[in-house]
């Protein structure tokens, strides 16, 4: 029979990681800061674009509770030309049917997380926005990480923004607060 402190004995929780990972985090934050959002102001309200008969799909963006002064979530809202309704992808903690943990229509589209406010991070309307809203509503199905989150390490909400950006050609850039943004969406 083998005596002494068994490997199991060694691993961290999930939980003592994520704590580690949020106070390192927060203290390198401390030091540099979080940007600020970007200028709302070529921005119309989300309401005036209900019936302006134009496609539109927006990037957006909010802090993340505990850790918002160096994390955020994205997600994309998006209407289409003969609709007055909006729609919210995103990838969120909890997986459900059908596309696993990619969720559409969880939050109202400009709904946050209780950490601040939501802002725009991009947006295009008209014909310039249908290949987009195209990818996100036919592809996310087939997104290779609707099985698999981890909110620290990824892939997570950055990850699926990510790839549905590169996958639609769209040349948004990802601020280094889409923490995830740069891991492979390679699960499958």
């Amino acid at each position: 029979m083998a005596h002494g402190i068994s490997r199991r004995a060694y691993r961290l929780p999930r939980t003592a990681c994520f704590n580690l990972a949020t106070v390192v985090m927060a203290s390198i934050t401390a030091c540099v800061g979080a940007p600020p959002p970007p200028d709302q102001t070529p921005f119309a309200p989300l309401d005036s674009l209900h019936q302006n008969g134009e496609s539109v799909v927006r990037l957006y963006a909010a802090p993340l509770p505990g850790i918002e002064s160096i994390a955020i979530h994205a997600w994309f809202v998006v209407k289409h030309a003969d609709s007055a309704e909006f729609h919210r992808w995103e990838v969120w903690v909890t997986a459900a049917d059908p596309y696993g943990y990619v969720r559409m229509d969880l939050f109202p589209p400009e709904g946050d997380l209780g950490a601040g406010s939501a802002y725009v991070l991009a947006e295009l309307t008209g014909a310039e926005s249908e290949p987009v809203i195209m990818f996100i509503e036919t592809r996310s199905s087939d997104y290779p990480c609707r099985g698999r989150f981890d909110l620290v390490w990824g892939p997570n909400s950055s990850t699926y923004v990510q790839w549905i950006l590169s996958g639609a050609g769209w040349g948004v850039v990802l601020p280094p607060s889409a923490i995830g943004k740069d891991v492979p969406a390679n699960c499958s």
